[in-house]
């Protein structure tokens, strides 16, 4: 069995998790409280680490769902360490999470998506809705900021994130409802139960990614680091971008927008 050695962030582990399962049995090790510098003015639920452990106890249902044995490292020796890309001195604003890693191991090609091997979890009235997580720290706020949010009005939306990004969302969609995940797999399974995903660069995204369901991903104009895969995504940079996503939605949908949304820009 091959073993590994992740010490987060934990979009970076979800997107390696393919990879590893490409590889055969495996066992991954969470190192929690590593330090982690961002750039001035950004924020991060982890605070001043990549990874707590919290955030551990909230990856290993999904890291063992995907057929990947998970626990804490306590100095085992590993086959892979998967953080020696961060020593390298690339630019990790940019290119794609999920390629760094080739920078050390490049035998440890992305491996396949998993293709939506979920049981999702369903509405409690068996109504069609979407998902949306924003983080803050990777806003995008080019041709309308985060008015283009506004188009997603009436629909019937269940954010995923903390508090405060919350509370930002209410003041474009103010009908949405706030889901709270205990884990990532149950986070995956909500996601798998909703028609369509809006995220932007975060982990949220990075579990709709590899099991290929319905998404949109607003890019980060300073950090474009995570290029999507797969047959079901679009990219957001703008208030376009947005209404067309929300236009393929009607048609699927038709009585999916109730009462508002900007059907102008959609």
């Amino acid at each position: 069995m091959k073993t590994y050695l992740h010490s987060g962030n934990a979009g970076d582990i979800i997107y390696i998790l393919p990879t590893i399962a490409a590889q055969g049995p495996g066992k991954l090790y969470l190192n929690p409280d590593r330090s982690a510098h961002y750039a001035i003015g950004l924020t991060h639920p982890g605070g001043g680490v990549m990874l707590n452990q919290k955030m551990c106890n909230m990856l290993r249902p999904l890291v063992e769902h995907c057929g990947i044995e998970c626990a804490i490292w306590n100095g085992e020796e590993v086959d892979y360490n998967l953080d020696l890309f961060r020593e390298e001195r690339m630019n990790l604003s940019a290119y794609d999470i999920r390629r760094w890693i080739m920078a050390v191991y490049p035998e440890l090609s992305p491996g396949r998506l998993f293709m939506n091997r979920l049981i999702p979890i369903e509405d409690q009235k068996g109504e069609p809705y979407i998902t949306v997580n924003l983080s803050s720290r990777y806003r995008n706020n080019a041709a309308g900021g985060g008015n283009k949010w506004k188009m997603l009005s009436g629909m019937k939306v269940h954010f995923i994130g903390v508090q405060v990004e919350y509370q930002e969302f209410l003041e474009f969609c103010h009908d949405a409802i706030h889901y709270q995940c205990q884990a990532y797999l149950d986070m995956a399974r909500h996601i798998a139960g909703g028609v369509f995903h809006f995220g932007n660069q975060s982990s949220p995204f990075a579990v709709a990614e590899i099991f290929d369901l319905p998404r949109a991903l607003e890019l980060s104009p300073y950090c474009p680091n995570v290029v999507s895969e797969g047959s079901n995504w679009w990219p957001i940079f703008n208030s376009g971008n947005m209404a067309y996503c929300v236009s393929r939605l009607q048609r699927v949908y038709p009585n999916f927008v109730t009462h508002g949304g900007d059907q102008e820009s959609a």
